[in-house]
């Protein structure tokens, strides 16, 4: 008994036959070679894998699966330059043998050709995706070099916001000092030399473009809120002196301080 393609079959098809090297060494090649080469030589069918599948199982009993018999098939027509279209013809035998390297060479040149052309292509793909790669890292490190360019640039004008507020604040409160000084420069002018006046009769004494003034400043308007700021600076000696019941009247010398 003998394996054929990973079968067993009985050793009636090797019966009065002397096996060669060859035959011992690897029998399913040598069952798939001596069929192709049988086919071959009555010359009346072509040498495929159905009509070579089919003689292996008439000669040993078994073929075996179609893969094992096409592996051998191909090397048994690489091996003896086998070219069905010329030999069907009929051409004379050193014909076709030559024919039939020559198509075996000019097959080889192509898969050579073939070959070159798929490694060429294959070096381009990489060049191109490799230069593809080149420019999507630029392209990142320059969308990273903006956003920092951003960053820095909002960082920046949140700064200039915040001097701008603080500035804003100050001259707020330089033009609110400035208005003040000014309303209290009125009180002094509207107090006479030597009699006392009552707030309200100062507050309506108070020029127009004062009063409108204090809207912008935050200011709301009225008795108390100048009373508020001469008794700011009566508390600190300057300008003014109280007679009680709400009236004031100009600080002299004599009272210390800071006169009006």
């Amino acid at each position: 008994m003998i394996a054929f393609c990973g079968r067993s079959v009985e050793g009636r098809a090797m019966a009065g036959k002397k096996t060669g090297p060859s035959r011992m060494e690897d029998p399913r090649r040598w069952e798939v070679f001596r069929a192709a080469d049988q086919i071959r030589a009555e010359k009346r069918d072509r040498v495929s894998l159905r009509t070579v599948w089919a003689r292996v199982k008439l000669n040993a009993g078994v073929a075996g699966n179609n893969q094992c018999v096409g592996e051998h098939l191909a090397e048994w027509t690489r091996e003896r330059a086998y070219s069905p279209i010329i030999e069907l013809a009929g051409l004379p035998d050193a014909v076709e043998t030559g024919l039939a390297k020559a198509g075996v060479a000019l097959w080889k040149a192509a898969e050579a050709e073939a070959a070159a052309i798929l490694v060429r292509d294959r070096v381009r793909m990489a060049e191109a995706i490799a230069a593809e790669r080149d420019l999507r890292n630029e392209a990142l490190g320059m969308l990273d070099a903006r956003d920092a360019v951003i960053e820095a640039q909002r960082s920046e004008i949140a700064w200039f916001v915040a001097e701008l507020e603080r500035e804003k604040a100050r001259v707020r409160k330089v033009r609110s000092l400035d208005f003040w000084r000014r309303v209290i420069q009125e009180v002094r002018d509207i107090l006479p030399e030597r009699e006392a006046l009552h707030v309200a009769e100062i507050t309506l004494r108070i020029g127009a473009d004062l009063v409108q003034e204090a809207d912008e400043h935050g200011q709301l308007w009225g008795v108390d809120t100048v009373r508020g700021a001469i008794d700011e600076r009566m508390y600190r000696n300057r300008y003014f002196v109280s007679e009680g019941g709400g009236r004031y009247r100009r600080r002299k010398p004599e009272d210390g301080g800071v006169p009006a």
